[in-house]
């Protein structure tokens, strides 16, 4: 099954895996060789579906040959059907794995970081953004509860990512994705680069050490005002127990200023993913007061799931929040000096 585009494989549908507006995923079976394969089949009659973007997303991702990347393997169209034959990864996405659970021991938050990073880092080096670094992209070999051999994280899901300029590191595009996960300056409107992947690992690696995202508010436009102004602490009681040196990459990750933000590959040398690459398996830390009233409620999942969509950029206040900063500051570099109460 080489190239795109091309005649339909035969192929035995198994299992629903999950779906969206536009878009269904199966565990399928190629018949030929028996190989477990992902099925991703888009219904191009739906008035959501984006031919332009679909072909974008075939353009960038046909290419990519990494460990830690889903492998797009094919492409082809049955009538109104367009379909990606991609990796089976038997464990599903990472948020469905964190919705099971309150948080991540140090050592197992840095083996998933590790892996993404290593991900990025090859895309980066190919000048390509991903822009949806967020759970759900990320799928698993397995279950990481109780799991007996390591598991694999891979980085699938290119819808939203770009190629930058040969003579360029930033480029100017719509603002899309999960807002719990964009950086300033996606939020801003200004030209993005690849930082903003960085930003996104941030938000992962908070939420997984602790069960809640950093700039959490179920208000968006407040939300979107912390990130763009950096506003979160690491200081409260459900962050006793966890490491100066996990602290301080998630600071790095999380730095307003893009050009100052830690890149992957310099965030793969941090003392933190080396330590805890050495570290003794350690379970996840007592569940602390916080979390068992808010995080673990219903409630709070189901605005996780929904904050985890991504979402017209307009419908969150964007344009308000650019009125309300540009006359004084013109850039996402240049906010860590507001201040003021959410």
């Amino acid at each position: 099954m080489k190239g795109h585009e091309e005649d339909e494989p035969d192929f035995c549908i198994q299992d629903l895996l999950g779906e969206g507006s536009f878009a269904k995923v199966y565990k399928c079976i190629e018949r030929k060789t028996q190989a477990p394969f992902a099925l991703k089949e888009f219904d191009t009659k739906n008035e959501e579906y984006d031919e332009g973007t679909v072909q974008t997303e075939i353009k960038i991702w046909k290419d990519l040959q990494h460990e830690r990347i889903v492998r797009l393997y094919a492409s082809f169209r049955t009538g109104k059907y367009l379909y990606f034959v991609m990796d089976f990864l038997a464990g599903g996405n990472l948020l469905e794995d964190m919705l099971g659970r309150q948080k991540y021991s140090e050592k197992e938050a840095a083996s998933l970081l590790r892996q993404i990073l290593e991900a990025l880092q090859y895309l980066h080096s190919r000048k390509i953004v991903h822009r949806d670094v967020k759970p759900d992209n990320i799928l698993l070999s397995g279950k990481l509860t109780g799991a007996k051999r390591p598991v694999i994280a891979k980085i699938g899901d290119f819808g939203f990512a770009v190629k930058l300029p040969r003579d360029r590191d930033v480029i100017c595009c719509q603002p899309k994705g999960a807002p719990m996960y964009l950086a300033p300056e996606t939020i801003l409107e200004d030209p993005i680069g690849c930082p903003v992947d960085s930003w996104s690992c941030g938000v992962l690696l908070h939420t997984l050490i602790v069960g809640y995202p950093p700039f959490w508010n179920e208000d968006n436009e407040k939300m979107l005002l912390a990130a763009v102004r950096g506003q979160f602490s690491l200081t409260s009681p459900c962050w006793n127990g966890v490491s100066q040196l996990c602290k301080n990459l998630i600071k790095n990750l999380l730095t307003v200023n893009s050009s100052q933000r830690i890149t992957p590959m310099n965030a793969l040398k941090h003392p933190w993913i080396f330590k805890m690459a050495l570290a003794s398996p350690v379970p996840p830390r007592k569940e602390n007061k916080f979390l068992s009233q808010q995080s673990l409620t219903t409630g709070l999942k189901s605005t996780l799931l929904k904050m985890h969509s991504s979402l017209n950029m307009q419908s969150l206040g964007v344009s308000r929040l650019k009125g309300r900063f540009f006359p004084l500051h013109h850039s996402a570099q240049n906010l860590t000096a507001l201040s003021g109460s959410l």
